[in-house]
């Protein structure tokens, strides 16, 4: 059986005694504790790491899950999560596009991003999962594991 594997902005790595959220981690995390699965994205932390690194996951293992989260750069947090993402993704996809506040190098750190995600997930995969890409903030994660081979 082949194993599923959720990307998402966010990942709700559960604390020893904190509930999760809610939305898809009550949606998903039935399923994924009984199939076993992977759930990779941002952890939440803006940290700095030198320029061009790429920093591994972090892993936590909790029963059958896997939650490996990356961190983001406070440039990256800026680009990709409150310029691009939040200022034009979501007003276009919420058809409120007079709210857009388009800057071409938030484009650009989206589009980075996006890439250091799926060079980070890439070994993490197996050949038979099953991948959701979930949330707007990686529209272009696709086409860039795609890329990855």
């Amino acid at each position: 059986m082949s194993r599923i594997v959720v990307v998402s902005n966010r990942v709700p790595v559960p604390s020893g005694n904190a509930g999760h959220a809610g939305g898809l981690a009550v949606a998903l995390l039935g399923l994924m504790q009984r199939r076993g699965g992977l759930w990779f994205g941002w952890s939440g932390a803006v940290t700095e790491r030198p320029p061009g690194t790429t920093t591994a996951p972090s892993f936590a293992q909790r029963g059958a899950v896997g939650y490996a989260t990356l961190d983001l750069t406070e440039a990256e947090h800026a680009g990709y999560y409150t310029g691009y993402s939040n200022g034009v993704l979501w007003p276009t996809l919420h058809a409120l596009p007079h709210l857009m506040q388009f800057r071409r190098q938030d484009l650009d750190t989206y589009r980075k991003v996006n890439r250091r995600f799926a060079r980070c997930l890439t070994p993490l995969l197996r050949d038979d999962d099953r991948i959701w890409v979930h949330d707007y903030h990686l529209m272009s994660l696709p086409g860039a594991l795609r890329g990855q081979g």
